[in-house]
C-alpha cells in the first residue's frame, strides 16, 4: 500500500513536469549541430556580459541593479538546461579567469570570493539550469512565466546564504532581506515578465514553422 502511494506521488510529479522535449533553440533550429550549439553558448555568454554593464546603484547599496538577470533567464529559457547551464557556468568561469564580464567591469577571483555579489553569481548558474529543465518539461509557451519566477527566486537562495555566512559589513545586522532582497524585487519582476514574454513569443514562432 505504501509503495503504491509513493508510486502515485511520483507519477503525479512527472505528470506536472511532462516528458522531456527539445529546447527552444532546437525547436527554432531543428538542424542545429554541435557547432551551432557551441556558437549559441558563446552568444549567451556575450549577451549576459553585455547586459551586466547596463547598471545603476541604489543609495547605500553595493549590489548593482543590472539587466544581466534577464540574460540569465533567457539562457535557460532558450538554450535548455544543458546549454543554459554551460553558458551560465562559462560566464562565471571567464569572469573568474580575469575577463571584465561582471557588473562594472568586475573580474577575477577576488571580485567573486571577497565581494557581496558572489552569491548572486552562483545563483545565476542554478537559475539557468532549473529554468532550462522546467522549460524542457512542458513549462513553456503559455506557462513560460512559472520557470522564470522560480529561476528568479533561485538566484537569491545562494545570495542570501552568501551574505549570511561572510562578513562584508553589508547588509547591516538584521537587514538581510530589506537590503539584499526587497530592493531588487520590482526590477526582477519586470525582467522575468519580459523573459517570459520573449520566450513565449519564440515558442509560438517555433510552433508556426512545424
Amino acid at each position: 500500500m505504501q509503495q503504491t502511494a509513493v508510486t502515485a506521488r511520483r507519477s503525479e510529479t512527472f505528470s506536472l513536469l511532462g516528458p522531456a522535449e527539445p529546447s527552444l533553440l532546437e525547436r527554432l533550429v531543428p538542424a542545429a549541430n554541435a557547432w551551432h550549439k557551441s556558437a549559441a553558448v558563446v552568444i549567451g555568454i556575450l549577451l549576459v556580459s553585455l547586459l551586466a554593464q547596463a547598471r545603476f546603484f541604489l543609495p547605500d547599496n553595493p549590489v548593482p541593479i543590472t539587466l544581466q538577470g534577464f540574460g540569465v533567464l533567457m539562457l535557460g529559457g532558450v538554450l535548455g538546461w544543458r546549454l543554459g547551464l554551460v553558458s551560465a557556468f562559462g560566464y562565471y568561469l571567464i569572469g573568474m579567469a580575469g575577463l571584465p564580464v561582471f557588473a562594472k567591469g568586475g573580474e577575477g577571483w577576488d571580485y567573486v570570493i571577497h565581494g557581496v555579489t558572489g552569491g548572486y553569481l552562483l545563483g545565476f548558474i542554478l537559475s539557468a539550469g532549473v529554468i532550462g529543465f522546467l522549460s524542457q518539461r512542458g513549462w513553456n509557451r503559455g506557462r513560460s512565466l512559472w520557470p522564470m519566477m522560480i529561476g528568479s527566486l533561485l538566484i537569491y537562495a545562494p545570495a542570501m546564504i552568501w551574505l549570511s555566512v561572510f562578513d562584508f559589513s553589508w547588509p547591516a545586522e538584521g537587514k538581510l532581506l530589506s537590503q539584499g532582497l526587497y530592493p531588487f524585487l520590482p526590477g526582477d519582476i519586470l525582467k522575468l515578465m519580459a523573459a517570459a514574454a520573449v520566450t513565449g513569443g519564440l515558442w509560438r514562432l517555433a510552433d508556426s514553422k512545424r
